[in-house]
């Protein structure tokens, strides 16, 4: 017998946080020891990072306590979201430490930001629930 979600409307919020934080994990130990290493441009391949959402679909799919595929679909796209804002943040952080920024590139640069952190929502909610319903069809289908 399976534990029912977290929540009352079903929604399990526990796969949703949590499967985007150790997905997270380690490319922020990544960036960091690079930053460290003294290259943080290491930061500008975050859109290459936003693959990590194809794992993240997976792993809430299979490890979701719902019961109906759209909720499981849904917690997909959500954790995809949630990794996508924090790999966004990162990039915000890591580009904000990064000296010296002219001023007038610093309005281009807050521009890039925002830009960074909605696509990569959009990016990882996106990519998240695609894999997430490819692993359900083959779900389906076994």
């Amino acid at each position: 017998m399976t534990t029912p979600p977290a929540s009352s409307n079903g929604i399990d919020f526990r796969v949703i946080l949590e499967t985007p934080l150790a997905q997270f994990v380690p490319w922020l130990a990544m960036v960091l020891l690079v930053a460290w290493a003294g290259y943080p441009g290491v930061v500008c391949v975050t859109p290459m990072a936003w693959l990590i959402a194809l794992r993240v679909g997976n792993i809430c799919v299979a490890r979701s306590r719902s019961e109906t595929r759209s909720r499981r679909l849904t917690e997909a796209a959500l954790a995809g979201a949630v990794l996508g804002l924090l790999q966004g943040l990162l990039f915000a952080v890591i580009i904000s430490l990064l000296q010296p920024i002219n001023p007038d590139e610093k309005s281009r640069t807050v521009i890039l930001t925002l830009i960074m952190i909605a696509v990569g929502i959009v990016a990882g909610a996106g990519l998240s629930f695609v894999t997430a319903y490819f692993s359900e069809q083959r779900r389906r289908a076994s």
